[in-house]
């Protein structure tokens, strides 16, 4: 009967939850068996799709990458499922005592779950590949392989964040309005967030927005800076000319061996201080942390992203000397990202811990016990080394 109660109470956040999981458990088993639609390549000669073999997501497990991949998908999927753990019974209060609305979020959730099975088995792939080559122009610089690379892999990838980011997004709000998208804004902020992010470099690829093109520039002299501190021979160079864009260059000389990485926008970590910006935003607003505090913090976190991401960019650079360019370049489309993802949450947990155990209190009370006592003990020890006047009074 309690099993029963319970299962009245919470079965609408329960399905919520499922519809959620099924269309990414579902994507992590169509790429890992190669099942995957966008078998589709642009002739240019002809001016249309011609069938041809996906080598980008048959030859790839996209879940293990993270530029441009969907291992973030299952970090969502995990911060999504802690976040409604630690509001449970709050889900269960705010659900929507309207059948519509239910039934209307439900939808909403349960589309990306149709997105996934339109695209790799009624034919909407082709749909999808035609909307970014006739509408957002996706393709049509660079050479042919770099072409193919973006329309046929990396738009797909990054449609199909958005896809999740704003369909999932719907769905909390119709359900439960602000007080939830509050609740689960970590990871809602994370997945489109990244979309964005994807989506973003995916139009406008090898750094040719120059607004954020010019954040290269910083983290490539940073991190020059950084290899000359530690002893190794550089070379930077700014700006050189690659598919219209113009991005600073890094060379690092160890002996006889040499590597050198051209750093674009989202190479500099761009989308990381972004990402950083949104989740600690909605972090502030579901806690109680005075302004003064919040800006500290805010300010702290910001240069710390931006040393995180020159941190990655001599791991990279490391990895392709020691191990050569297709070693390095692995490291940054597996490994890479997870630098700034792993920072903003660990951020994230020493800021709430500092706020729930009152840490700075603590310790402005220490500072002032021990300032008192060195003070005490001061004018003890200067009271017992003043000479003693014996001159008898007049």
């Amino acid at each position: 009967m309690k099993v029963s109660g319970a299962m009245r109470k919470y079965w609408f956040h329960i399905a919520l939850l499922i519809l959620v999981t099924v269309p990414i458990v579902l994507l992590l088993c169509l790429d890992y068996y190669n099942m995957e639609g966008y078998n589709y390549a642009f002739n240019s000669e002809t001016g249309a799709f011609e069938s041809w073999h996906n080598t980008f997501f048959n030859d790839n497990f996209a879940f293990e990458l993270t530029w441009k991949g969907r291992l973030f998908l299952l970090v969502f999927l995990w911060i999504f499922i802690v976040e409604s753990a630690m509001d449970w019974k709050k889900f269960a209060d705010e659900k929507p005592r309207n059948r519509y609305l239910m039934t209307a979020s439900l939808i909403l959730a349960a589309i990306p779950l149709v997105y996934v099975v339109a695209v790799n088995f009624l034919g909407l792939d082709l749909t999808v590949l035609s909307i970014g080559r006739n509408v957002f122009g996706i393709g049509v610089a660079g050479s042919a392989n770099e072409s193919l690379e973006f329309l046929s892999y990396q738009w797909p990838i990054s449609f199909e964040y958005i896809v999740f980011a704003v369909f999932f997004t719907m769905a909390v709000f119709l359900a439960y309005k602000l007080k939830g998208l509050k609740a689960l804004s970590i990871s809602l902020v994370l997945l489109g967030g990244f979309g964005l992010a994807y989506l973003f470099d995916t139009i406008f690829p090898f750094g040719v927005f120059k607004p954020l093109a010019a954040f290269a520039v910083p983290t490539a002299a940073t991190a020059a800076a950084l290899f000359e501190l530690l002893g190794y021979s550089v070379t930077l160079i700014y700006p050189i000319h690659s598919a219209g864009s113009a991005l600073p260059s890094l060379t690092v000389h160890v002996g006889r061996e040499s590597a050198t990485v051209a750093i674009a926008w989202a190479c500099a970590g761009v989308q990381s201080l972004l990402l950083f910006t949104l989740i600690i935003l909605v972090f502030f607003k579901k806690s109680d942390i005075s302004a003064f505090r919040k800006l500290a913090y805010f300010i702290i976190g910001a240069f710390a992203t931006f040393f995180v991401n020159v941190i990655r960019i001599y791991s990279i650079v490391m990895i392709m000397i020691t191990e050569g360019q297709a070693a390095g370049m692995a490291y940054h489309d597996i490994y890479g990202e997870l630098y700034a993802v792993i920072w903003i949450l660990a951020y994230i947990l020493v800021i709430g811990f500092i706020q729930r155990f009152t840490l700075i209190e603590r310790t402005k009370s220490a500072f002032r016990r021990v300032y008192s006592r060195l003070g005490t003990a001061a004018n003890k020890l200067i009271s017992r080394n003043k000479p003693v006047d014996d001159t008898p009074p007049p």
